[in-house]
């Protein structure tokens, strides 16, 4: 009887350690690391998946002795979990997150750690823990911590806005080596997963890949050094729903070690949807759509169907400016933001036609498109070839290229107004065309114009580093942006053969035509050849006004 009753009390402790968060179920994980040694690539790193259930402790046993020190690591995905070398807890002695690890030094050969779980989400939570191993000459990350919670802070510290991701980490250590004049070289290394992917197998295969300083090497991007930022806090551009994982090699003396790897998609993981994917409302939706039709017709239609560019040029040109004149002003929200630049633009769109209708000037009325096209090229530039170069974190520097290279757009396309308003169109129209579709299929290409708008409206953004990810979704983007490009040109121009290079102004024709009081008598001496068309279709080439004539 009393057998009895005793398993029915273990079983009932059972069920109160899966419905009840009170109650300390303690699982317990024992790590045999009596193969690994440091200075050995193959045997230097331990790890080892594993579902936490409920707060585990970790044994870790025979330590070599020839182990100066080592870092625990535990990564998890979404859920974050404490991990302690003190079971109670007690300041300096435990971190808290998905990507943690402590700093311990071998003594007797062993080591204990305690994992505890905060807010479960899910009854299992599959984790990687992992052991770095290495010698007493190595410098230990994060050993002249000045901020973080714990003595030793091999760790890095993430924060994330809408445009910007922050992150901070502390100064290495070494034997002999000040942490007031610490002279222990530091490099900073992140690495992109796959664009819109938050699988947890992703999660932890890119993990995996930056664990050490080999790996860190061969698939990291090296981060410049900048002159304007603290050494140990840097800020990323955030392309949000792109993962993004963060990497430290310090280095002293011909001796290497790393930080803790850390990871951010720029949003809530968790809200993945609502957070991650952008607006996925039904106006969104439409607004797009609209985009990616007119971005089509006016890539193969838009100069021979003048007068509808104009309105959708000079609308998007009033679109635009005003978005980024009122993105300065803080207090007010994207939906207000948003319907003041329709509103003027809308407005904007109404006097360019006016203006064409009046006066008649192609090269006044194309003007817009050949801005826009210097606007979008200096985006351009400023995404890939001059990103992240000190020259430019200086505002004056940046801008003053930018308007430059405005400018020398411009200045090309003088020679011949007609080609270059087509080629500015087909530029312009296939670029908005992959903008719509990458809000349907993802992509980064969008942000060319983003980071442009983030210069211009979020602080300290001129600090950030701006280097873009490339995935395939990207790359067939740009080979899309460039064959719609090329067609819509060729169709354009061959559609443009014989044919006068801009529309006429219908005004100025009927008072050529029907003339006034006012009209010049010695007009006719002047005139440059006009286009008309026979009745048998080919163009006719006579000599009767200044202003062509379809």
């Amino acid at each position: 009887m009393d057998r009895l009753r005793i398993i029915k009390f273990i079983i009932a402790l059972g069920h109160l350690c899966i419905l009840s968060q009170f109650v300390y179920c303690e699982d317990k994980l024992y790590l045999d690391v009596s193969s690994y040694h440091p200075n050995q690539n193959e045997y230097n790193v331990f790890k080892r998946y594993f579902d936490i259930k409920n707060n585990t402790t970790i044994y870790i046993d025979n330590i070599q002795n020839d182990v100066g020190f080592f870092i625990i690591q535990i990564h998890t995905y979404i859920e974050n979990v404490t991990l302690s070398n003190d079971y109670n807890l007690n300041y300096g002695s435990y971190v808290t997150g998905t990507n943690i690890g402590l700093y311990s030094q071998s003594k007797n050969n062993s080591a204990v750690f305690y994992l505890f779980r905060n807010n479960k989400i899910s009854d299992s939570l599959q984790s990687l823990i992992v052991l770095n191993i290495y010698d007493a000459t190595d410098p230990i990350p994060g050993g002249c911590n000045l901020s973080f919670g714990t003595t030793v802070a091999p760790y890095q510290s993430i924060q994330y806005t809408d445009s910007m991701i922050k992150v901070n980490s502390q100064p290495p250590s070494y034997n002999g080596i000040s942490c007031v004049n610490n002279s222990i070289q530091t490099n900073m290394f992140h690495m992109f997963l796959n664009d819109y992917d938050n699988s947890m197998e992703s999660y932890f295969n890119g993990l995996e890949k930056v664990l050490t300083v080999d790996g860190i090497l061969k698939y990291g991007r090296k981060v410049p050094d900048t002159l304007s930022t603290g050494k140990f806090s840097r800020l990323y551009s955030s392309y949000i729903g792109t993962g993004e994982i963060f990497a430290i090699i310090t280095n002293y003396n011909n001796r290497s070690s790393v930080y803790v790897p850390a990871v951010s998609y720029g949003c809530d993981v968790s809200q993945w949807k609502e957070s991650c994917l952008g607006p996925v409302s039904v106006h969104w939706k439409f607004l797009c759509a609209v985009q990616l039709i007119f971005g089509v017709f006016i890539c193969f239609f838009g100069h021979r169907f003048f007068k509808i560019t104009v309105y959708v040029v000079s609308f998007t040109f009033g679109l635009l400016v005003t978005y980024f004149i009122i993105s300065m002003e803080e207090y007010l929200s994207i939906t207000e933001k948003t319907i003041t630049s329709f509103t003027v633009g809308f407005i904007y769109g109404i006097i360019w036609l006016l203006i064409w209708k009046t006066y008649g000037l192609p090269f006044l009325t194309i003007n817009l498109a050949l801005i826009m096209s210097g606007f979008l090229t200096a985006s351009l530039f400023f995404y890939t070839i001059l990103t992240d170069m000190n020259l430019f974190m200086t505002t004056f520097n940046y801008w003053m290229v930018f308007l430059l290279i405005i400018i020398l757009c411009i200045i090309v396309s003088i020679p011949n107004a007609t080609y270059a308003h087509i080629a500015s169109l087909s530029y312009l129209s296939s670029y908005s065309c992959v903008m719509a579709l990458s809000y349907y299929v993802g992509g980064n290409l969008p942000y060319i114009l983003i980071n442009t708008y983030r210069r211009v409206a979020v602080l300290d953004f001129n600090l950030a580093v701006i280097d873009p990810p490339m995935d395939t979704i990207d790359i067939l983007h740009v080979l899309l942006w460039i064959g719609l490009l090329l067609f819509g040109m060729f169709i354009q121009i061959r559609h443009q053969r014989g044919k006068p290079p801009f529309p006429p102004n219908r005004r100025f024709l009927d008072i050529i035509e029907n003339p006034r009081e006012t009209t010049p008598l010695i007009h006719d001496i002047f005139a440059p050849r006009q286009y008309t068309m026979m009745a048998n279709g080919p163009y006719n080439v006579v000599k009767t006004s200044r202003f062509y004539r379809m």
